[in-house]
């Protein structure tokens, strides 16, 4: 298993040179993405609805501060929808030869990438980063890498206590990157072609410790290099005091002090290390030349925490983006938090004015006249008697009135705000408001709001691919986790043949595309069409054996058959694939594709089988082929077991 790269040591004068660089590009997007940063936590307070203040003074003591959480309802419908259909299913990678050459190795790719994945990686819990993120946002970062972490114990041998080590991380890793950590210029468009581009980190200094003992930071950055124990003369030393205020100065840092103290898990003494990650070319010799260098910085004392050489084999940078909704010509987009905002504001208004005005309505005060002998602690109870020389010495006032029309506006607002987001009472599974449609109507509605979704679930599809492909090249650059994969579980030998290809003809999936096999559409829809399909093969085929049988050739009419069995079977497979159904193959006849072909375990119907003829009796017929899809397509077993003989043989 390969290590980290080894490091690059720079001269005095052009570590200076590249530290200036750094402050100066990073002061200038600092100050460009302040108003960006402003946003998130904005958006991250619509989501949690939590109001300002829990009493409120205004426009009376005790009015209402209710805020409607319009965003969190459609996030969270939405973010349901997408994990469900991209984890539904219990397999996660889905791989597809190419070529007939590695016909016989994608199962087996697709099996490991599959475990490697979820089981390792836990994939299923990043991509919930990443999405949720892209569905408040707009946008999800990931970045797939390589890690090392080894962790040390003691262990007693012969009576002597020995330290060994336990590798805890060595192999590839998908982390999601919080849009508030990621830097990028703004004027960059890609982070492949941007300038430079990179990430905020924020570790405790247990973690950096683990990581430059397993060699990914330069020796003597947080661990002492003096062999006296009392004396610290890492270069980090000085910024271990946790009695240091919380970070304020990165922008990562404050859009997580925003989550915890809406969530109330702010930490007393947070105790970082905050650095930054920069990936980004420079002269690193003096040559003119520029090298894509990858630099771990420490802003607050200007400290190099290591440089090395790009390690991925084309110089690709190891960030994968995605949007919720594009903007065109921009990497950002948009997401719902964005698309309610206004709407989640004017709802909130016009509810508290709704609940305000029904309070203000039953608030009834007594005004009594001075004059009246009664005074201001007399008690009030249901039929008390009031006597007064005259009648307008005490009457009452009422503060308001209550105006249908507020809760009509109300309504139309959430209207807007179900268009803008897609997300209505049909996605949410409630009835709808309002004199119900029929059944026809509402799955046409279903279907036409879908349509929205699918889209977006494209976009989500194309990410996660994309992370399945940079991983499959980690493992092909720096090999598995567990090396006695390949020897020890079945056919790895033919897993380690494709990891041994060159990593570009996995990335451009040139021998194997790699795709993950979540649900693509609505299934609804895409089982009613492969039903109708079946009809029209089935229709087909029959056509088809009609224009032949006035001919006489057999071996048309076997050909003829013989596809037929292969498309109904087909056909059947699709259909219960759009029921999410489980263990097809032990439903369908799976192994006609031997029995046509000539396979290992039957004789071939193509090549007419054994003694010339694979039919009993007679050749096929319009009647048996008619029964044959009858039987597979859904109309019953009983012709289908009429046709087949104890020998499997038709």
């Amino acid at each position: 298993m390969a290590d980290y790269p080894p490091e690059i040591y720079l001269d005095s004068d052009t570590e200076e040179r590249l530290i200036s660089y750094l402050e100066e590009e990073l002061t200038q997007h600092y100050a460009e993405r302040g108003a960006h940063i402003d946003d998130l936590m904005r958006w991250q307070k619509d989501y949690w609805a939590t109001p300002i203040n829990r009493e409120a003074t205004f426009p009376f003591k005790g009015a209402a501060t209710i805020i409607i959480p319009l965003s969190a309802i459609a996030i969270e419908a939405i973010h349901a929808r997408t994990m469900t259909m991209m984890f539904g299913l219990p397999q996660f990678v889905s791989a597809h030869a190419v070529s007939g050459a590695w016909a016989q190795h994608d199962k087996h790719v697709e099996r490991f990438l599959d475990y490697e994945l979820q089981h390792n990686i836990k994939i299923r819990r990043v991509l919930n980063s990443c999405f949720l993120e892209a569905e408040k946002f707009g946008t999800m970062i990931a970045k797939v890498g390589y890690e090392k972490q080894i962790k040390y114990g003691i262990v007693e041998v012969a009576g002597e206590e020995e330290t060994f080590p336990v590798v805890t991380k060595d192999g590839a890793v998908v982390d999601p990157v919080p849009d508030s950590r990621f830097l990028m210029p703004h004027s960059a468009t890609d982070p492949q072609t941007a300038q430079w581009c990179g990430e905020e980190h924020s570790r405790s200094p247990y973690e950096v410790m683990m990581l430059e003992d397993a060699g990914m930071f330069r020796p003597g950055t947080i661990i002492s290099t003096d062999p006296d124990p009392n004396i610290n003369n890492s270069k980090l030393a000085g910024w271990l005091d946790s009695t240091r205020p919380a970070p304020g100065d990165s922008d990562g840092n404050k859009f997580e002090e925003n989550q915890q103290n809406l969530e109330n898990t702010g930490p007393v003494w947070p105790d970082r290390i905050n650095w930054v990650e920069i990936w980004l070319p420079f002269d690193v010799d003096g040559s003119g030349q520029l090298r894509e260098i990858v630099v771990h910085y420490h802003r607050d004392s200007r400290t190099i925490m290591s440089i090395r050489n790009n390690w991925i084999k084309n110089l690709r940078r190891p960030y994968i983006t995605g949007v919720y909704f594009p903007v065109e010509h921009r990497w950002r987009g948009i997401g719902i938090c964005k698309k309610n905002e206004q709407f989640q504001r004017e709802v909130t208004t016009q509810h508290r004015q709704r609940l305000d005005n029904a309070t203000l309505a039953n608030m009834r005060m007594i005004v009594v006249h001075k004059l009246s002998g009664y005074g201001p602690r007399e008690p009030i109870f249901p039929g008390k008697m009031w006597f007064v020389d005259d009648m307008t010495h005490i009457s009452t006032i009422q503060m308001g009135e209550v105006y249908p029309s507020s809760y009509n506006n109300e309504q139309a607002t959430l209207i807007y705000s179900q268009q803008r987001s897609g997300v209505n009472e049909a996605i949410l599974g409630m009835p709808q408001v309002g004199t119900p449609g029929t059944a026809t109507s509402d799955l046409a509605r279903i279907q036409e709001g879908n349509k929205k979704f699918d889209f977006v679930y494209g976009n989500f599809r194309e990410f996660a691919e994309e992370i399945v492909t940079e991983v499959a090249c980690v493992v092909q650059q720096f090999g598995p986790r567990n090396l006695a994969y390949y020897n020890q579980v079945e056919n790895g030998r033919l897993v380690k043949q494709f990891f041994e290809m060159p990593q570009e003809y996995i990335r451009d999936g040139l021998l194997i595309q790699l795709k993950t096999a979540g649900q693509t559409q609505n299934k609804i829809l895409d089982r009613q069409n492969w039903q109708q399909i079946a009809v029209h093969l089935q229709a087909y085929y029959q056509g088809l054996v009609s224009l032949a049988q006035p001919l006489g050739d057999p071996q048309l009419l076997r050909l003829i058959f013989t596809k037929g069995l292969g498309a109904a079977t087909e056909a059947m497979r699709q259909i219960l694939e759009s029921f999410d159904t489980r263990n097809i193959d032990r439903m369908i006849v799976t192994e006609l594709e031997d029995l046509l072909s000539g396979g290992p375990t039957q004789p071939g119907l193509v090549e007419g089988g054994v003694g010339g003829s694979p039919f009993v009796g007679q050749e096929p017929g319009m009647d048996q082929l008619t029964q044959a899809f009858s039987a597979i397509t859904g109309n019953g077993n009983e012709q289908l077991n009429r046709l087949l003989l104890p020998n499997g043989r038709i």
